[in-house]
C-alpha cells in the first residue's frame, strides 16, 4: 500500500472537515422549518454562499468561460436538486434521523454510479466498505427509525432517497470535473446555478407569506449560507481533485457521526450502545476503503513466510 502524500492527506482533511460541520445542517434545518419553506432556504444557502465567494474571489470571474457555465449549470442542478429533496423531505414528516439515514445511502450508491456513468469498475473493497457502512449508519439512526411507527415507505422517505442518488451522481461528476477546472470557480458556478433553480421554484411552488424573519432565522441562514455552504463546497471541491468519488462517500458519511455528537455535546442527548457501535462501524469502513486491508495482508504474507523458513530450518 502507498503511502498518501501531503497534497492527498490535505484533501482528506479537507473532506473531514465539510463533514463536521455538514453533520450540523440537520439541526439547523430543523430550526428553520418554521421560518423558511424548503426551497426558498435552498435560495437562501446558495445565493448567500454564492454571493460570498464572488466578493473573496472576484479577481477568479475573469477566468470564467463558456465550458464553465455548462459544467456549473449541470452540478448546480444536481446539487439543488439534493439539497431540494433533503428539505422536503424533513418538510414532508420524515425525521431528521431516518432522513439522514436515507439521504446517506449514497455512501452505497456513489461506487456504482460511478461504475455505470465512467465505466470503472468498483474494487471488492469499496463494495465492502460501502455495506459496512451503511450497516454504520443504520446503527446511528436506529433509535430514530424505532420511534416511527411508519414501517413501509413514505413519500419523505421517498423524496430522500431520490436526494441520496442525486448526491452520489453530484459526487461522481465533480470528482471529474475538478481534475482540470478550478475548484473555487466551480463551487461560485454552483451556488449561483443553485440559486437560480431554487429562486424559480419557490416562486412558483412556494407561498412567500410563510418566510419568517427574526433573529434566530437570520443567523440560521447566514450560518447555513457562509459556513454549511460556500466554505464546505470549496473544501468539498479541493478535496475531490485528490481523493475518488467512492471514498469521499465515505467520509462524508461520517456527517451523522458528527451530527450526533454535537447534539450530544450542545442539546445533551444520551450516549447510546447502538451510536458507539455505528461510529465503529463507519471507522471501520474507511479503514477498508483507505488501507484495502494491506495491512493485515502484510502481516499474514509474513507470517506464512515465518512458517515456512520455520519448517526448512526444521528439516
Amino acid at each position: 500500500m502507498s503511502k498518501l502524500t501531503k497534497k492527498e492527506i490535505g484533501a482528506h482533511v479537507a473532506l473531514l472537515v465539510a463533514a463536521i460541520f455538514w453533520g450540523t445542517t440537520f439541526v439547523a434545518i430543523s430550526s428553520t422549518s418554521s421560518y423558511f419553506p424548503p426551497a426558498f432556504l435552498v435560495f437562501l444557502r446558495c445565493a448567500i454562499g454564492g454571493g460570498v465567494l464572488m466578493l473573496v474571489f472576484i479577481k477568479r470571474l475573469k477566468n470564467l468561460s463558456r465550458s464553465y457555465v455548462a459544467v456549473c449549470a449541470f452540478l448546480g442542478f444536481l446539487m439543488t436538486i439534493g439539497y431540494l429533496m433533503q428539505n422536503l423531505s424533513i418538510a414532508a414528516g420524515c425525521p431528521p434521523g431516518r432522513c439522514g439515514f436515507l439521504v446517506a445511502t449514497y455512501c452505497v450508491i456513489t461506487p456504482f454510479i460511478a461504475w455505470f456513468v465512467w465505466k470503472r469498475k468498483p474494487n471488492i473493497y469499496h463494495v465492502i466498505a460501502a455495506v459496512v457502512c451503511l450497516v454504520g449508519i443504520s446503527f446511528i439512526s436506529m433509535p430514530d427509525l424505532l420511534k416511527t411507527s411508519d414501517v413501509g415507505l413514505n413519500l419523505g422517505d421517498f423524496l430522500a432517497l431520490i436526494g441520496s442518488v442525486v448526491f452520489g451522481a453530484y459526487l461522481v461528476y465533480l470528482g471529474r470535473y475538478v481534475d482540470t477546472m478550478d475548484p473555487i470557480l466551480l463551487t461560485i458556478g454552483n451556488l449561483f446555478f443553485g440559486a437560480i433553480y431554487a429562486g424559480l421554484y419557490t416562486y412558483f411552488f412556494e407561498d412567500s407569506a410563510k418566510i419568517v424573519w427574526n433573529g434566530q432565522s437570520v443567523f440560521a441562514a447566514l450560518y447555513l449560507g457562509i459556513i454549511c455552504m460556500s466554505l464546505t463546497n470549496i473544501l468539498q471541491a479541493i478535496g475531490q481533485r485528490e481523493v475518488i468519488a467512492s471514498t469521499a462517500a465515505l467520509i462524508f458519511s461520517l456527517e451523522s457521526v458528527f451530527g450526533i455528537i454535537l447534539a450530544i455535546a450542545f442539546w445533551h442527548e444520551e450516549v447510546t450502545a447502538s451510536l458507539l457501535i455505528g461510529c465503529a462501524f463507519i471507522f471501520i469502513a474507511i479503514v477498508i476503503s483507505e488501507t484495502k486491508l494491506g495491512f493485515l495482508k502484510k502481516k499474514l504474507s509474513s507470517n506464512v513466510f515465518r512458517k515456512i523458513f520455520s519448517q526448512i530450518k526444521v528439516k
